[in-house]
């Protein structure tokens, strides 16, 4: 796997790198274009010393069409290097979006501190500004050639001139790059601030109905105004930056430029130089301009580039370090054979993590730890159900964690984690199961649709399977958005099913026909491991195997039934977990 970029000075390097087939013939063309712009007051002065004043009209005639092919040449190398540029610009931007996505998408979970708004905002602002570079990369380059050309030409028509150029010029540069980290500095505080905004956004929008229901919008407004004016004020700290480091780069570069111009100046009166050679000086001065401007605002882009870069490296990072359950290769058993162990409440063994492995007939879990030096093994049979009921939040979190991790190593078909939490997305009742997008012939079993209780759902709504759900399913109840979630993990149908308590919004009854709806479901497939991690009556009573995990004392392992009718303190507890 790639190495993450730990700052954001190697994740540009590695941006230029993935790049470099369109930056290299970007800053070639661009090149080509500037020198042959530093070229122009050049060939004017030619024309003046060769066909203007010795009156040649054939020289005139060549003269021209000379001209005419430079300038051909000075567009289409403008035209080609601005593509190629801004090609890499756009193909890094939509490539660090990707990488941001899949980061957030396939992480177990994001680290606490951040929320999904601020890493939208990363993911468009900061890659987009990060990217910015790539189109002023080649700028950058073709405007330092077009200096060197015109540093060799001054060189060449008068030696003192040329040598002023190469000496003011590089020191104006470096005066003007000195204060461009300021520049990054702040500009990585406006992203953050933005970032910020963008995660208030987010809230506020997901919990939109509640706020209105609670009459909490003054505060609401209060709220993101808050946030949003710390945005606006660090945008005013770096566009002021910005200008006054464009300012200082224009008062350097229009000193160079008026240096230059006074020493052509004298050279002319001494009679040192030409006509033409005065013209072509003079043209080459006023040419300096543009590439000198160029190059300090390019200073202050780049700055931006890389505090944006460096936000997009932390975020990469934090998601690498959040996934504290090492990868689903290394918890994989190294023994396809291991049998469950009798003592289900073990010490835990060298302090291992959860090791899970997927044998021919069954998933192993192994080494699960939940609290004071005790440890868990099961064992879900394929064809079987097994229902965990934890008496705390910290062993489920784990497991769950563990299981994520492992589903990320494998394909969607062998298995999936379904999490408590539901999400729907705009579109119809079908694209949401299927997760197909912009057809309406996708096929949905239907013993799927009755497993999940989504064909009462069907009943109550217009269109059927059509029917339209609005943003975040804000048109469904909290019991009807769990049945489509429902229905979409049981419709991808993989091997290992892991769901996280899917019926705590519909009424008994309907819980009751779904439990036996998916055990019958996935007990007809002789290839398929269920695990729900439930307190759920029903969903215990249909389940093969329970796993009760209490705060203290024996872990219990056995069937429903039997665990209430046990007389330990542990079965007395289990009576009161699942107990409604």
């Amino acid at each position: 796997m790639p190495k993450t970029p730990s700052s954001g000075s190697m994740l540009l390097r590695r941006a230029a790198r993935r790049r470099l087939a369109l930056l290299v013939p970007g800053a070639i063309t661009l090149s080509l274009w500037q020198v042959c712009e530093a070229l122009v007051p050049v060939a004017i002065g030619i024309v003046v010393d060769r066909a203007i004043i010795p009156l040649s009209l054939p020289t005139l005639a060549v003269s021209i069409i000379g001209i005419g092919l430079l300038f051909t040449v000075l567009s289409l190398g403008y035209r080609f290097g601005s593509r190629f540029c801004n090609s890499a610009r756009e193909h890094e931007a939509h490539a660090l979006r990707v990488e941001i996505t899949h980061a957030a998408l396939t992480s177990a979970n994001l680290p606490p501190d951040r929320a999904s708004g601020e890493v939208l905002s990363i993911a468009s602002a900061d890659a987009d500004t990060a990217a910015q570079s790539f189109a002023q990369a080649g700028r950058g380059i073709a405007s330092v050639l077009g200096m060197v050309t015109a540093a060799v030409f001054l060189l060449i028509a008068d030696p003192v001139t040329g040598l002023v150029v190469l000496i003011a010029v590089p020191v104006g540069l470096l005066i003007v790059a000195l204060p461009s980290r300021s520049v990054s500095a702040k500009a990585a505080t406006q992203l953050e601030a933005v970032a910020g905004a963008g995660r208030s956004a987010s809230d506020l929008m997901h919990g939109l109905r509640v706020i209105k229901a609670m009459g909490g919008e003054p505060w609401a407004v209060r709220r993101y105004e808050k946030t949003s004016d710390e945005a606006a004020t660090a945008g005013i700290a770096t566009g002021e930056r910005t200008g006054r480091l464009a300012g200082l780069g224009a008062l350097v570069m229009s000193m160079v430029l008026a240096i230059v111009l006074v020493v052509a100046s004298l050279r002319l009166v001494e009679g040192q130089m030409s006509v033409g050679a005065l013209i072509g000086i003079l043209g080459m001065t006023a040419f300096l301009t543009e590439p000198m401007r160029a190059l300090a605002d390019i200073v202050g882009l780049f700055a931006q580039s890389h505090g944006a870069a460096g936000r997009i490296a932390r975020l990469l990072t934090d998601i690498d370090s959040a996934e504290t359950v090492p990868p689903a290769a290394a918890l994989a058993s190294t023994d396809a054979d291991t049998e469950t162990e009798s003592d289900n409440s073990a010490p835990r063994r060298g302090g291992r993590p959860i090791r899970i492995h997927i044998g021919d007939t069954a998933v192993d879990v192994r080494d699960w730890a939940v609290g004071e030096d005790r440890s868990v093994d099961f064992t879900t049979e394929f064809g079987s159900l097994t229902c965990i009921v934890t008496e705390s939040a910290e062993p489920t979190t784990a497991l769950l964690a563990a299981l994520a991790s492992h589903a990320r190593g494998t394909s969607p078909d062998q298995m999936i984690v379904s999490p408590h939490a539901v999400d729907l997305y705009e579109g119809t009742i079908r694209s949401n199961i299927t997760m197909v997008v912009g057809t309406t012939d996708h096929p949905v079993p239907a013993e799927v649709l009755l497993a999940s209780g989504v064909d009462e759902l069907l009943g109550l709504v217009d269109g059927g399977l059509e029917h339209r759900i609005q943003e975040l399913g804000g048109n469904l109840s909290g019991g009807q958005r769990q049945r489509v979630a429902l229905a979409r993990a049981l419709n991808a149908d993989p091997s290992i099913l892991v769901l996280h308590e899917p019926t705590t919004a519909v009424d008994a009854v309907t819980e009751a026909r779904i439990s036996g709806g998916v055990s019958d479901l996935r007990r007809a497939s002789r290839s398929a491991a269920t695990v729900i991690v439930t307190t759920s009556p029903a969903f215990l009573a249909a389940a093969d195997t329970v796993v009760f995990v209490p705060v203290n004392g024996q872990v219990l392992i056995g069937g429903h039934t039997e665990l209430l009718a046990g007389e330990s303190a542990a079965a007395e507890s289990y009576r009161q977990a699942v107990t409604r």
